[in-house]
């Protein structure tokens, strides 16, 4: 399978997951909000521009789509902001000011975005040694959110 096409139906699979309310299980439905996506991150359907072009275009639907709901927070946090590297210190401040945000919502989503992106770093290619790293940082910021999350809420943690 090609890349270009991998990468689409996972796209798809991810705005099913995102909107499930809107979409249910269809698909087709799932590839109209992609199209959406598409043409507001590079004017094109069909063609969805770079990661962070179609993930920018993806936060303001999401922000758009789920704040309408007023028992329904959201939060978006950019992992790559500024084009740092990830570092546990600095995240763990945006995140949790993140996760205060959105506490008072009995249900929630926090999406980050940026994170594979902060942890490459400048280097070229994705090692064993990066995987690990992230798997590492994606641990941490689960702990973080099942330690700043009430008890009788529901969040929602995305992370790309």
């Amino acid at each position: 399978m090609k890349a270009g096409h991998r990468n689409r139906i996972t796209r798809l699979h991810l705005l099913n997951t995102l909107f499930p309310l809107l979409t249910g299980e269809d698909l087709y439905l799932a590839k109209q909000i992609e199209q959406t996506i598409n043409f507001a991150s590079t004017g094109d359907t069909e063609n969805p521009g770079q990661q962070d072009e179609f993930n920018e275009a993806l936060v303001r639907l999401l922000q758009k789509y789920l704040t309408q709901d007023q028992n329904f927070g959201f939060y978006h946090w950019e992992a790559n902001a500024g084009n740092r590297s990830f570092d546990p210190l600095w995240a763990r401040e945006e995140i949790i000011a993140g996760l205060k945000e959105i506490a008072g919502f009995p249900k929630a989503m926090f999406f980050g975005t940026g994170l594979r992106l902060s942890l490459q770093d400048t280097k070229k290619n994705w090692t064993a040694k990066l995987d690990r790293e992230y798997e590492e940082a994606v641990e941490y910021i689960r702990n973080l959110a099942t330690y700043w999350t009430t008890k009788n809420s529901e969040l929602t943690l995305v992370l790309l």
